[in-house]
């Protein structure tokens, strides 16, 4: 400032010593000083612009970071959900073998006795319905899920009335579950339900319908479930039930 000042003081002595031929220095000096006054906002604009630029440029590199990460995040979730629906299968696999039917299977026979894979093979003329639910069972040990399908499904239409007719239902529902088809085991524990509501079967057949609606996003008709498993069998599965309304966040 005080060098502008000074300047100014110059040009108004070399006015009055040399009058109006100074005037073009004089204006010369004045374009010169109005161009050093008008071009810092000039430059302080430009910088702003480079400023803002790279500011723009620094978000835009912030967004793609978010968005990678939360694609990342998106597919370490749906890995676990994977994850979790195999560990379910797993468990109801191994909920069956070790716990087993109605008269209990030696956790260490994990592979059907002889007599009942001869059993298997044997001629449908000597066959008995109490054969046919043995084979059936064989079958699901052995982990042949398609084939105990059928064999209990045929059971159940042969033999509706049968005292193992709402265990064969049950187990029909199981060979579904095992293979994470939960609609069409929703569908067999329903019935099984349904149609022996008294049977020995029917608190195990809800708690899995349960689990299967849960897996099927439907989280409300779990809990009703579960509500109706407590109020028809108040005393069967207790621990199981209080579970898995703890995880349903039932009301």
């Amino acid at each position: 400032m005080k060098k502008r000042l000074a300047t100014s003081h110059v040009c108004h002595s070399r006015l009055h010593k040399n009058g109006d031929g100074t005037k073009v220095y004089f204006l010369t000096i004045l374009f010169v000083l109005l161009a050093s006054l008008f071009s810092p906002p000039t430059l302080y604009a430009q910088d702003n612009s480079d400023l803002v630029v790279e500011l723009v440029n620094r978000v835009a590199a912030l967004e793609a970071e978010q968005r990678e990460l939360r694609g990342n995040l998106d597919e370490a979730h749906h890995e676990l959900s994977l994850l979790h629906k195999k560990m379910e299968t797993l468990n109801a696999d191994i909920d069956y073998r070790f716990k087993g039917s109605e008269g209990g299977i030696d956790p260490h026979a994990l592979t059907p006795p002889e007599s009942l894979e001869e059993d298997v093979i044997e001629s449908s003329s000597s066959s008995t319905p109490e054969k046919e639910y043995e084979k059936a069972r064989a079958l699901l040990e052995k982990g042949e899920y398609d084939a105990a399908e059928k064999a209990f499904s045929a059971f159940v239409n042969a033999h509706p009335k049968h005292e193992h007719a709402a265990a064969a239902q049950y187990w029909l529902g199981v060979t579904y579950f095992v293979r994470g088809m939960h609609e069409k085991a929703a569908a067999s524990f329903a019935k099984g339900y349904k149609n022996y509501p008294k049977s020995s079967k029917a608190p195990e057949g809800l708690l899995k319908l349960s689990k299967c609606l849960a897996a099927l996003d439907r989280k409300a008709d779990a809990c009703a479930t579960l509500e109706q498993l407590e109020t028809d069998f108040p005393k069967a599965l207790v621990k199981e039930v209080a579970s898995d309304r703890g995880k349903l966040k039932c009301q």
